[in-house]
C-alpha cells in the first residue's frame, strides 16, 4: 500500500505518451466508470493518469467539475486501498478546485469534505478536521440538507471524543437526535458515539444501556456496539463476557461485504488491547502480528518490522505501543517504542499547524515516560551511565520539539525554507484574523472565507514540506553538550515530569547522573505549595518561617544540591516546574527572618533556563553592541495605569542609548515596525496568560497582540525583555511547556528572553529594571545583568526587609545563552597583558645589567 504511488510512476512512464489536449470530458468520465464498475489497482492507475493529464488543460466549468468528481472518487478508492496520503491529496484537490472555481451541481460536502475530515481525524489532524466540518455544518443548515448534517455530526462527535471534549459531544448528539426522519443506521451510529463519550468519562451504566438498545435493533451493523460493550464489561470485571462480545463484533465485521482492510486492522488492534488487559500477553502479541501483516504485506509476521517499510498511519502507534507491553526484554520493548516514535515523527511532518503538533506531544510524552520507567529499573541497580544517557535522550527528544523545529527553520538560510517560513507566517496571520472574527461574532460567511484561505495555505505548506529534506530530526550530541558545559563552567539539570513518574538528570563535564523524584501527586503538592506563596505580596511576609521551611524542602526534593559544584546553573524545567522561581529556593535550612541573609539559590549561583538541551547547546551570545527599543504605553489616567513604568523608561534612557516609545505612540503597529530596526526590545506593559478560549497576549496602547499574530512576526536573533505581568505563564501543554507570551517571542525567533512568572509589582520592577540596565551598560550581558540586578536589590540597605521578599525581586526568568561579563574578560586580558609587559621589561633590564 505504501508503494502504490511508486507503481503509478512506473506505469506512467511505461504507457505510451499522449497529449492532455487530446483528452475529453467524456473520456475522463468513461475512465471513472471503469473504476467504479471494476475497482482494481489497474483501473485506479488509469484514472490517476487521465486525471493528471486532463488537469493540465482543464479550463471550462464543465472540465473543472469533471476533475472534481474524478478526484473525489480517487480519494474514496485510495482510502479503500489504504493509501491515506494519496486519498487526502485527491480529496483536498477536489474540494479546493470546487470552491475556487465556484462550481455547483455536485455534493462536494458529502462526497469530499466529510470523508476528508474523517481521514484527518484518523490521522490526528484534529484542527483541520474541525475547520472543515464547521463549513459542512454551516452549509447543511443553510441548505436544510439533513443527510449532510447527520454525517457531519457523526464526524464532529467522533472528533470531540478523540480530543476529550465529551460535553460538546453529548450536546451535539442529543440535539441532533431530536430531529425527525433520522435513518436507523445513522441514529445507531450517533448513539454509539454518545455511548463512547459516556464510557470515556466513566459513566459505564449509561453507555451500556445505550449500546444494548442499539444491539437490539435489526438490519444494521453492530460491530462498534459489540466492541464497546466488550470493553465496558471488562471494566466491570467480566473477562469471559468481554471476549464473547468481541467475538460477536468479529462475526459482524466478517458478515459485512464492504469491509475494508483498515476496518479489519482496527478490530485486530482493539482485540490485542483487550487481550492485554485480560493478561493474555502471548495471544495479544500474535494478534498484533496479524494486524502488521495486513498493513505490511511484505512483513513476515514474526518479530518487529524494519522502519524503512513503515508509513504515517496512527494504527502503527497503537500496534507498537501495545507490542512494547507484550515484550519480554527491555531491548524489545524499547525497539517497539522506537518504531512508534518513528511513525509519530512521520505523522508530525504532515501536520501544518503548530497547534495540531502540540496536541500530539502529549501522546509522545506518555510513551517517553514508559521508556524512562523501563530504563530506570536498570540504572537504579547498575548505575551504568549508559542507561542514564539513553533515558536523557528519550526525555529530550520530546521536549519542546514544536518550538525547536520552528527555531531551526528560522535559522535556515535556504531559499526553499524561507518560502516555507513565509507561508507559516501567513498561516499565523490568518489564524489571528479568524480568532478576531470569532471574538466579534462576525457572520458565518466571513468565518468560512478565513477557514478556506487557511486550507489553501495549508495545501501550499504541505507541498513545500514534502519537497524539503527532513532536517529537524537531530541527534543530541552528549559529548558536545558536556564540552559546552565545561566551557560555560556550568552544570545542567533537566527535569522530566510524567503522569506518575518524575526524574531529574544532572549533567556536567564529568558525566551524567539520573535521579528519581517523588511520584506526581506528592511532587505536585510540593511545587504548588511553593508557587502559591507568590500569588501575592503578603503570603511570604506573613509566614517567613513557613516560606523558609518550604523553600529548603523543595530544594532537596528537586535534587538541586547536586548542582552546586559549578559557577553557573542551567535549568530545563518541565510541567509545573515551568512556573517555579528556582532562584528563590534555599540551599540551606535557616531560622532567620532577614531576607538579605538567606541562602537563596540566586546568591550562590547564576541561573539560566532553557526549554531543552538542544536550545542550550545552540544558544549563541550576541556580543555586538545592541540597539535598544523601549515600548511604554503607561496607560496614564486609566484604571490600568502603570505609574512606575515612566520611571522605568527614564532609567532605560539614562543608562542606554535607546529609542523610547511612550504613551499613545506605543501602539501595536509602531511596535511591529520599529522592532525590525533594533536588537534588544524592552516591553513595559500589561500582558495576559490567556485561557482555553483566549490565547496569551501583550497589551499596547491601542490593541492587543495575541499569540498567533506574535508568531507571524520576525524576531530572529533579538533579545526581548518583558517587563510585564505573567509573560511566562500560559496554558500548560504536556511535552511542549507553557504556551505563553515568552514562548511566542521564542517561536518568532528571539534568541534570548527575560520574562515574568507572576503579576510582578510595578514599583519593584522599575527598581529592578533600573539596576538591570545599569549593569547591562557595562556588561552587555542579559544573563549577568539579570543576576546582578537581583542581588543588588536584595543587598540594598535602603529597601526594608518586607520588600526584600523574593516576591519583589525574583519575578523574572532568563532563557538564553550564558553570555560572559565583558568587563571581567577585559580586566583579565588587561592584567595578563600588563604582566607580560612587566616580564618583558624585566628581561630587557636584566640584559642591560649584564
Amino acid at each position: 500500500m505504501k508503494n502504490l504511488s511508486k507503481i503509478f510512476v512506473c506505469v506512467f512512464w511505461a504507457l505510451p505518451f499522449w497529449s492532455s489536449a487530446q483528452l475529453t470530458t467524456d473520456e475522463l468520465y468513461k475512465e471513472l466508470d471503469n473504476l467504479v464498475a471494476k475497482p482494481t489497482i489497474e483501473n485506479l492507475q488509469g484514472l490517476v493518469i487521465y486525471s493528471n493529464n486532463f488537469s493540465l488543460t482543464a479550463k471550462s466549468p464543465d472540465q473543472q467539475l469533471a476533475l472534481v468528481i474524478a478526484r473525489s472518487n480517487l480519494g474514496y478508492y485510495f482510502e479503500k486501498y489504504g493509501d491515506l496520503s494519496k486519498s487526502i491529496e485527491n480529496y483536498e484537490d477536489a474540494y479546493h478546485r470546487f470552491k475556487s472555481n465556484e462550481l455547483s451541481d455536485y455534493n462536494i460536502y458529502e462526497n469530499a469534505a466529510v470523508p476528508l475530515a474523517a481521514i484527518y481525524i484518523r490521522q490526528g489532524d484534529y484542527l483541520k478536521a474541525e475547520e472543515l466540518l464547521i463549513q459542512c455544518a454551516s452549509h447543511a443548515k443553510n441548505t436544510t440538507n439533513n443527510s449532510l448534517l447527520f454525517n457531519t455530526v457523526l464526524s464532529l462527535s467522533a472528533l470531540y471524543n478523540s480530543t476529550s471534549r465529551y460535553e460538546r459531544s453529548y450536546l451535539l448528539i442529543n440535539e441532533t437526535l431530536k430531529k425527525k426522519s433520522i435513518p436507523l443506521g445513522t441514529a445507531a451510529a450517533l448513539k454509539n458515539n454518545l455511548a463512547t463519550a459516556y464510557f470515556r468519562v466513566g459513566d459505564f451504566e449509561k453507555a451500556k444501556q445505550l449500546l444494548l438498545e442499539i444491539t437490539a435493533l435489526r438490519g444494521i451493523n453492530h460491530v462498534n456496539s459489540f466492541k464497546s460493550l466488550a470493553f465496558i464489561v471488562l471494566k466491570e470485571g467480566h473477562k469471559e463476557m468481554a471476549l464473547d462480545y468481541f467475538e460477536k463484533a468479529k462475526k459482524a465485521l466478517l458478515n459485512d461485504e464492504g469491509v475494508s482492510a483498515r476496518q479489519w486492522v482496527n478490530l485486530l488492534v482493539e482485540e490485542a488491547e483487550l487481550l492485554l488487559e485480560i493478561g493474555r500477553t502471548l495471544d495479544a502479541q500474535n494478534t498484533l502480528q496479524k494486524a502488521l501483516t495486513v498493513m505490511l504485506p511484505s512483513h513476515s509476521g514474526q518479530n518487529l518490522p524494519d522502519e524503512t517499510i513503515l508509513f504515517p498511519d496512527r494504527n502503527f502507534l497503537r500496534i507498537f505501543d501495545a507490542y512494547a507491553a507484550t515484550a519480554e526484554t527491555v531491548k524489545d520493548a524499547l525497539r517497539a517504542y522506537d518504531l512508534a516514535f518513528y511513525v509519530a515523527n512521520l505523522l508530525q511532518e504532515d501536520y501544518t499547524s503548530q497547534e495540531t503538533k502540540i496536541i500530539h506531544r502529549a501522546d509522545a510524552k506518555h510513551r517517553t515516560e514508559k521508556c524512562i520507567d523501563l530504563i530506570w529499573k536498570h540504572y537504579s541497580h547498575t548505575k551504568d551511565p549508559m542507561w542514564a544517557e539513553r533515558a536523557f535522550v528519550y526525555s529530550e527528544q520530546g521536549k519542546a520539539m514544536v518550538l525547536t523545529e520552528r527555531t531551526m527553520l528560522n535559522k535556515q538560510q535556504d531559499g526553499k525554507t524561507n518560502g516555507l517560513e513565509n507561508l507559516l507566517r501567513d498561516r499565523d496571520k490568518l489564524t489571528d484574523q479568524l480568532l478576531r472574527a470569532q471574538f466579534k461574532n462576525l457572520n458565518d460567511k466571513i468565518l468560512e472565507t478565513f477557514i478556506s484561505e487557511l486550507a489553501d495555505v495549508d495545501r501550499q505548506i504541505k507541498l513545500l514540506q514534502s519537497n524539503l529534506p527532513k532536517m529537524f530530526q537531530t541527534e543530541l550530541d552528549l559529548v558536545e553538550l558536556q564540552n559546552k558545559l565545561k566551557t560555560d563552567e556550568a552544570v545542567l539539570q533537566s527535569y522530566f515530569l510524567g503522569t506518575k513518574s518524575n526524574y531529574q538528570f544532572t549533567i556536567d563535564d564529568s558525566g551524567i547522573r539520573m535521579y528519581q523524584l517523588p511520584d506526581t501527586e506528592e511532587l505536585s503538592s510540593y511545587i504548588l505549595k511553593f508557587v502559591h506563596l507568590f500569588d501575592g505580596p503578603k503570603a511570604i511576609n506573613n509566614e517567613v518561617s513557613n516560606f523558609a521551611k518550604t523553600a529548603f524542602e523543595l530544594f532537596e526534593v528537586l535534587q538541586l544540591q547536586n548542582a552546586l559544584n559549578k559557577k553557573h546553573l542551567v535549568l530545563i524545567p518541565d510541567g509545573l516546574l515551568n512556573f517555579l522561581p528556582f532562584e528563590s529556593l534555599l540551599t540551606e535550612p535557616t531560622k532567620g527572618t532577614s531576607f538579605s541573609k538567606m541562602p537563596f539559590l540566586a546568591v550562590s549561583k547564576k541561573v539560566a533556563y532553557a526549554v531543552n538541551a538542544h536550545q542550550y547547546l545552540t544558544s549563541i551570545s550576541n556580543s555586538k553592541r545592541k540597539s535598544v527599543l523601549g515600548i511604554f504605553p503607561i496607560f496614564k489616567g486609566s484604571p490600568e495605569e502603570l505609574s512606575y513604568s515612566e520611571e522605568e523608561a527614564k532609567a532605560l534612557g539614562g543608562a542606554m542609548s535607546a529609542e523610547l516609545v511612550l504613551e499613545s505612540r506605543a501602539t501595536k503597529e509602531n511596535f511591529i515596525q520599529k522592532a525590525k530596526n533594533h536588537d534588544l526590545i524592552h516591553l513595559s506593559t500589561h500582558a495576559g496568560s490567556g485561557d482555553f478560549v483566549v490565547p496569551a497576549f501583550v497589551q499596547f496602547y491601542d490593541d492587543l497582540l495575541y499569540l498567533p499574530e506574535l508568531h507571524s512576526l520576525d524576531m530572529s536573533g533579538k533579545t526581548i525583555v518583558l517587563s510585564a505581568c505573567e509573560t511566562g505563564i500560559g496554558k500548560l501543554q504536556k511535552g511542549e511547556g507553557a504556551i505563553s507570551v515568552a514562548r511566542g517571542f521564542q517561536y518568532a525567533g528571539a534568541s534570548s528572553v527575560l520574562f515574568s512568572l507572576w503579576k510582578v509589582n510595578d514599583q519593584s520592577t522599575a527598581s529592578l529594571m533600573s539596576r538591570f540596565y545599569e549593569s547591562f551598560r557595562s556588561t552587555e550581558s542579559v544573563f549577568e545583568s539579570n543576576h546582578t540586578a537581583k542581588l543588588s536589590y536584595l543587598r540594598d540597605n535602603n529597601i526594608p526587609n518586607s520588600k526584600k521578599s523574593p516576591y519583589y525581586w525574583n519575578g523574572f526568568a532568563y532563557y538564553g545563552a550564558l553570555d560572559s561579563n565583558k568587563n571581567a574578560h577585559n580586566t583579565f586580558w588587561w592584567w595578563g597583558a600588563s604582566l607580560l609587559f612587566v616580564g618583558f621589561l624585566a628581561i630587557i633590564f636584566g640584559l642591560k645589567k649584564k
